[in-house]
């Protein structure tokens, strides 16, 4: 059961029903917009992905399909997964990690960056001339998350936004780039 729902419950010397039926609506109501920001999020990825799979196929860099992953024409291997959300790697060796945090709520977005900062420090360590990049959404970005970000450049070397990356061709080009597709 919620803890909130729990401790609401332990608080209250008398059990009104119609209290306990409004907080497991409440409790639902919470559960259902955290699936809708979480879906959201995935949608945000799955478009990024598509994008940077249409980019490796135009440039005629892709030699082997086998979703998630991709054999490129210079031997290097695309991979969608979960950390990194993208990643290159070169005989086994990461060379690229994209992290993509698509949530819209504001209020977490410090947990999707330090998330992110985690992910993209093992790739580091991994290898320390990894690029590493993420990919975020513009909405949900707060002053304290660019300071994060700023702090921690040595785990995250670039970040964007995600509307940027699929509305701005300059900036998908500076992503490519960085990418080296």
């Amino acid at each position: 059961m919620n803890p909130i729902i729990s401790a609401l419950l332990s608080a209250d010397e008398t059990l009104d029903v119609r209290e306990f039926d409004l907080w497991r609506g409440m409790a639902a109501g919470a559960q259902a917009d955290g699936s809708w920001r979480n879906q959201r999020g995935r949608k945000a990825e799955l478009a990024v992905q598509k994008v940077v799979l249409e980019r490796v196929r135009a440039k005629g860099l892709l030699r082997d399909e086998a979703p998630p992953r991709y054999t490129l024409t210079d031997g290097r291997m695309l991979v969608f997964a979960d950390e990194p959300d993208i990643a290159l790697y070169r005989r086994g060796t990461i060379q690229v990690a994209v992290e993509i945090k698509g949530g819209i709520d504001a209020a977490g977005i410090l947990e999707r960056v330090g998330a992110a900062i985690k992910s993209l420090s093992r790739a580091g360590e991994e290898n320390p001339e990894a690029v590493t990049l993420l990919l975020v959404q513009e909405i949900a970005m707060t002053e304290r998350a660019v300071e994060d970000l700023s702090i921690n450049q040595q785990a995250v070397n670039y970040w964007y936004t995600i509307e940027a990356f699929l509305g701005d061709e300059a900036c998908r080009e500076e992503v490519f780039q960085r990418m080296g597709v």
